[in-house]
């Protein structure tokens, strides 16, 4: 984008004007002079400054100290390219990288007829930081290549590369699989949950549930994490659950259980909302049973009041029960998570309507 000048906006501004208004002498009363179109104002917008990072260098006989390099705190990162060679070099390259990336974007965003060539240099970059930088020695040259990776796939998901922007995914998770970092067990629960979902936008339901296996089957052998990994049992139940694929919604859900109960030391919290799911889907089929026994699981786990008394339809608990609660076994249970007499007998009613989820979450269909 050409930026103008002061000068150049002073003369756009002066050449706007009738030609009559820049003379001092009156035009003749019997001239009737018709006054020129006024040309918008353009706005200029300040050139960005350039990143700081991208000037800053080490002198030659200091790269060789490489005692903070092996720094594993992401807040650090700034700190640790200052004095490590080896990192401001990855950290230079990922910032042309973002840089590129999300000129490409822009571009392709308005149909610029540059898109492709902008696109084009931003693969380049990605695969130089890749030969250069990735399996790097310090743990934050995979932080920063963990950072090339989002980029690309930021660009190729953007360019409709969809098979590229799941490879991509794959590279992401291997370099968090091996990272150092701290927090790196988070990161690709989440990463690997992103996939999941990127899958179901393009409609490969059964892509998205052998990802989300994958995911879990981790449990086996290593520490996992439980917010993001239910979140992603979550998504996968739920988008089965809209698809009338109940048997698959089950299935997701009463793996994650077996795979992941034992790890969580906090089940009240991070299993509410798949065991909320579950009982959804075992209401649904009038099985008694089965929902009074996740109540009884559900409630020696809460141990805090789940029945939303005041605003009864905000979460899905305690509609999910609807129909059972008229088994006095049921509606007894639901008492001993606080559900008022009221709350239980506008059930029905409320389940009419479909369920309104959590922020972020839709609506369980109405029965």
């Amino acid at each position: 984008m050409h930026m103008i000048s002061g000068l150049g906006a002073l003369a756009a501004l002066f050449m706007a004007f009738p030609l009559a208004a820049q003379s001092s002498t009156s035009a003749p009363e019997t001239a009737t002079p018709v006054a020129a179109e006024k040309k918008p104002i353009p706005i200029v917008s300040p050139p960005r400054p350039a990143n700081p990072i991208l000037k800053m260098t080490i002198a030659p006989e200091k790269r060789g100290d490489l005692s903070t390099c092996g720094d594993r705190d992401k807040p650090s990162l700034q700190f640790v390219a200052k004095t490590c060679w080896p990192v401001l070099q990855a950290y230079q390259d990922l910032i042309r990288l973002q840089q590129a990336s999300k000129a490409a974007i822009s571009a392709q965003k308005r149909n610029a007829p540059d898109a492709e060539t902008l696109k084009n240099r931003a693969l380049t970059l990605a695969i130089k930081s890749a030969k250069q930088h990735g399996g790097g020695r310090w743990p934050m040259q995979d932080e920063i290549a963990q950072g090339s990776y989002r980029s690309l796939i930021a660009l190729l998901k953007q360019f409709g590369d969809h098979d590229a922007a799941l490879t991509a995914y794959d590279g992401l998770i291997a370099v968090e699989a091996r990272s150092l970092m701290r927090g790196g067990t988070a990161r690709r629960g989440y990463i690997y949950k992103d996939k999941s979902k990127y899958l179901l936008e393009l409609g490969r339901r059964d892509d998205a549930l052998a990802n989300f296996k994958a995911a879990v089957a981790l449990a086996d052998s290593q520490p996992i994490d439980l917010i993001s990994n239910v979140e992603h049992a979550e998504l996968i139940a739920y988008d089965a659950i809209i698809a009338k694929d109940e048997d698959r919604a089950l299935d997701v859900i009463n793996l994650f259980l077996k795979k992941t109960e034992r790890h969580s030391r906090h089940q009240d919290l991070v299993y509410y909302p798949v065991r909320i799911l579950k009982i959804y889907i075992l209401a649904g089929r009038e099985d008694h049973d089965g929902v009074l026994a996740e109540l009884k699981t559900f409630n020696s786990l809460a141990r805090r009041n789940m029945c939303q008394q005041e605003k009864p339809v905000e979460f899905y608990f305690p509609q999910v029960v609807s129909p059972t609660q008229s088994d006095p076994r049921i509606a007894a249970e639901l008492k001993t998570f606080g559900c008022s007499d009221a709350v239980i007998a506008a059930m029905d009613a409320n389940m009419a309507n479909g369920v309104p989820a959590s922020e972020g979450v839709k609506p369980l269909p109405a029965r």
